[in-house]
């Protein structure tokens, strides 16, 4: 996976560039440049998550319906309203405002270990999309009591990974986050 922050620095236009020079307004800049990173990061991690965990749930929820195997509906049902709940939450997440006269700073450094937790995400989306996978898996060959196993723990995993994102910002900076 390429790394965003690159991309962003090399993707400045003239205005941008000339900010960095400016006294006072260079760090700003960088960090600003940072926060869009890691927010084009956190919309892919989403992203990932919606393709390979919330979409094949989905297709469970799909074949259930279409075995007339109505009594696993609510628990598809919860999976998919925490998977929902989940993927708004990385998309709409707190993204470290580095402004100049912000009321709580974010220094570069924290910008940056921010980044590399986002996306140290990738890697417990891809877990969570092998159980979805196996969910699907078994749903298609029709063995639901072990979907229903599978989805019990998938439903754990999301309420965990849920967790630890939702204390990134806390985790990262060091700071309370209301």
């Amino acid at each position: 996976m390429t790394d965003l922050r690159e991309r962003v620095e090399e993707d400045r236009g003239i205005l941008k560039k000339i900010q960095i020079f400016l006294p006072g307004y260079s760090g700003y800049r960088k960090k600003e440049d940072l926060r869009i990173a890691d927010s084009m990061l956190r919309n892919q991690v989403a992203d990932n998550f919606k393709t390979s965990v919330l979409i094949p749930v989905e297709m469970v929820r799909e074949s259930a319906a279409n075995a007339l195997e109505l009594d696993i509906m609510n628990d598809i049902a919860g999976v998919l309203s925490k998977a929902k709940t989940l993927e708004a939450s990385i998309r709409h997440a707190e993204q470290g405002y580095s402004g100049i006269s912000a009321a709580v700073r974010i220094r570069e450094d924290e910008l940056n270990k921010l980044y590399e937790y986002d996306l140290a995400l990738f890697e417990a989306v891809n877990a969570l999309a092998l159980k979805a996978k196996e969910a699907r898996g078994l749903a298609d060959a029709g063995d639901f009591g072990a979907v229903k196993t599978v989805l019990f723990t998938l439903k754990n995993d999301i309420m965990e990974f849920s967790s630890v994102f939702d204390r990134r910002m806390e985790t990262v900076a060091g700071i309370e986050v209301a």
